[in-house]
């Protein structure tokens, strides 16, 4: 009896590590074919392929209908095709393009480049006034030396 139940044990054991869960079913390729297609819950703007939410209602029974539709032998456009004929053209998603990285990049070009104006314009100091107000040698105009009066008269206050 103890020889049947550690059979039956490893005959289970074997079975839950062969068997196959959604999350395990999406291979490869069934991530080439979610990637073109746009998770429909309320939640998340991800893709088939990259949704994370746990137990999605539409990623999870798409992932597994598209691994059933390949196994089938129906290719990667009429897979993509019949979802969007079940679901509308807002679930397809297209390949990237070039633009899409280009525009990080011409973003950060054109604040370093706005930046760059804006210190140039309002920091750039001009030779003929650094110092300008600054009396030289004791020698100061008459300005300098009324403000000079003013503030000996309100310090002696103090004294």
């Amino acid at each position: 009896m103890s020889r049947w139940k550690t059979s039956l044990l490893t005959a289970l054991a074997a079975s839950a590590l062969l068997a196959q869960t959604a999350s395990q079913r999406q291979g490869v390729d069934v991530r080439r074919v979610g990637a073109h297609l746009a998770c429909q819950c309320k939640v998340c703007a991800d893709t088939v392929a990259s949704c994370a939410m746990l137990e999605c209602e539409f990623c999870k029974p798409a992932r597994t209908r598209i691994f059933n539709m390949q196994h089938a032998g129906i290719s990667d456009d009429a897979i993509v095709a019949t979802f969007v004929k079940e679901f509308g053209p807002g679930v397809y998603r297209g390949e990237p393009n070039s633009f899409y990285w280009i525009v990080p990049y011409a973003a950060l070009a054109f604040g370093c480049l706005g930046i760059f104006w804006f210190v140039r314009r309002y920091y750039h100091r001009t030779p003929g006034t650094v110092g300008a107000g600054v009396a030289r040698n004791g020698d100061g105009d008459a300005a300098m030396d009324r403000f000079r009066d003013q503030i000996e008269k309100e310090t002696a206050k103090f004294d």
